[in-house]
Parts: C-alpha cells; structure tokens; sequence
C-alpha cells in the first residue's frame, strides 16, 4: 500500500516549490532588467547573476544555458503582451485610443531591446520559438484583434469594404515598418511627435482626416453614422 506523505511533509515540499519558482522569477527580472539596458547580445550570465543575487551554477541549473533563458524571457514578454491586448480590449476607451494601443503595443516592445526580438538568432532560425509564437499569435491575439476590427466597423470606424485580410496585413506592414526602426520609439520628444504623424498616416492616409473620431487623447466617441465608400 502506497502511503501518503504526512501534511508537514507535503507543506515543506510545496514551499521549496514556492522558494525555487520565486528564485526563477528573480533571474527572469533581472535578465530583463539587464536586457533592456544593453541588449540580449551583451548581457553575460554573470552579470544576470550578479543582479539576481544568485550564482551563474543556479541560473544554469534551473534554465540550461543562456539561449535558453532568453528564451524563457521572450515567451513571457509575449504572454504579457497578449494578456495586455485582453485589458485593453475591456476596457472602456475610444476606439482610435484602442487601435493606437494595438498598433503600437509589440512595437514599443521592440524599441526596448534595439531590434534585436527581430534578429533571425532569436526567431527565424530558432523553430521553438518560431512555433511558440506562430500558435499563440493564431490562437489568442488574432481571434482579440479579429474581434476588435469587427466592433470598430459595427461602430462605423472601419470602412466595410475592407477586408479583415486587408486590415491585419496593413496593420501588419505598418508595424513592421516602426520595428525597423526602433530609435523612432526611444521616447524622446521628437521620435515621438514622428510616431503621431505616422499614426496619423495609418488612420487617415494621404488624403487627409475622413475617418470619424481622432487619435489618443480625443475622448469623444464619434464613430456612429458615417458613410464610407464600398471598394468593388
């Protein structure tokens, strides 16, 4: 007959769970802590240990290598900005306000580390990651933005004519185009004035303002009523 362990012996494993998980989370904020200062390429596993407080043997121990704990890095940086897209889709703001936040969300995330989420090294070629992010994109963020373009052309934000396809390749290429060039999302202040007229560029385009409403900051919901031209 199997014994059970005793409860004291149940809490104590529990707690060296909750000391190890803790200890892991600890590395994680500093790699990333780290990583946003300087970038994935320079940072040494001593030097995330030396701000984690541990030695370079736990970090291997509980990670495998450096790779590895970037890795591990990434995949939270994407599940936080997935669950970001969650609140900012509940929450009750204009809709420009919300698409400005979805637009930019990933983008900002790239300016923090200097472009290098884009290298080949860490997605490309890396076919973990590449599945990783591939599933999560088809099966958590797409089905929110799918969603949130619908409410917008319901609400007479979004000319009907376009095509959900059409919409996320534009959004696609637009954001793609602010990552190539992540010294525009440094934050200072004119990078940023640059980002708003480009912001203005995807909502409105070239041939000026003909959408209803207005970019962040507009508080006004102004969206119901407006015709828009039918693309044949």
């Amino acid at each position: 007959m199997i014994q059970q362990p005793r409860p004291e012996t149940r809490a104590r494993g529990s707690g060296s769970e909750r000391r190890t998980e803790g200890k892991k989370e600890g590395i994680r904020r500093a790699a990333l802590r780290l990583f946003q200062l300087r970038g994935f390429k320079r940072v040494t596993i001593r030097e995330i240990a030396r701000e984690a407080d541990v030695s370079q043997v736990t970090i291997y121990n509980y990670f495998g290598s450096k790779e590895d704990l970037i890795r591990d890095v990434v995949r939270n940086l994407v599940v936080n900005v997935m669950e970001e897209y969650r609140v900012l889709m509940s929450d009750e703001l204009p809709f420009p306000e919300k698409l400005e936040g979805i637009v930019l969300g990933k983008t900002r995330l790239v300016g923090q580390y200097g472009g290098e989420l884009l290298e080949k090294t860490w997605v490309t070629n890396d076919p973990e990651m590449q599945e990783f992010i591939r599933t999560t994109y088809e099966r958590e963020i797409m089905p929110i933005i799918v969603g949130f373009f619908d409410e917008g052309r319901r609400r007479g934000y979004v000319n009907p004519g376009l095509s959900p396809e059409a919409i996320l390749t534009y959004t696609e290429i637009f954001r793609n185009g602010l990552m190539a060039k992540p010294q525009l999302l440094a934050g200072s202040e004119k990078p940023a004035s640059l980002v708003r007229e480009l912001m203005m560029l995807y909502f409105y385009g070239l041939m000026g303002r003909s959408a209803p409403g207005a970019l962040a900051g507009d508080k006004q919901d102004k969206g119901k009523g407006t015709e828009w031209p039918v693309m044949q």
